[in-house]
């Protein structure tokens, strides 16, 4: 066979690898590139911050994830010829170059979904109630001036018939 029969395994498992990293092996990097320094950077900020509950979860989701990708992979490598395989890696790689950028604690996208997937791993603080006097001063506005029956205008004009 030459090389132009093997192009399109190539770049058809190039393009699952691609899609396999892009969308389950960049979270593992991300969480452990990103979310790691970020819980880090949440303790010292804020001392009642659940860094071992927030350690817990990023290490289940990167063993998932790892233990994910590793499958597909190990099935792709075993059940291709070379072609494929090599496409496969060189799908992954590029995604993974594609996708460093949001591997950094500094990206703000991440602190914000960090923010909101870690967020039981922050303490708990009741809002404080309000004064029962600025709350229904809050509530009832003063009603608009209305005329009383005396200044009230009849429709026809005043004027009797």
């Amino acid at each position: 066979m030459d090389i132009l029969s093997k192009a399109p395994y190539f770049f058809g498992a190039a393009a699952g690898g691609f899609i396999v990293m892009a969308c389950v092996g960049v979270q593992a990097l991300v969480a452990l590139f990103s979310s790691i320094p970020l819980a880090k950077r949440r303790r010292r900020e804020n001392p009642a911050f659940d860094l071992g509950k927030a350690y817990r979860r990023i290490v289940m989701v990167i063993i998932m994830v790892a233990l994910l990708v590793g499958v597909i992979s190990a099935v792709v490598i075993h059940f291709t010829s070379t072609a494929p395989t090599v496409g496969y890696l060189f799908g992954m790689i590029v995604a993974f170059l594609c996708c460093l950028q949001r591997m950094t604690p500094n990206n703000e996208q991440n602190q914000k979904n960090f923010d909101e997937a870690y967020a039981d791993c922050y303490p708990f603080v009741p809002k404080a109630p309000q004064a029962p006097a600025e709350t229904a001063a809050e509530q009832i506005e003063a009603p608009a001036e209305q005329p009383g029956p005396e200044e009230a205008q009849p429709e026809n004009g005043g004027g009797e018939l």
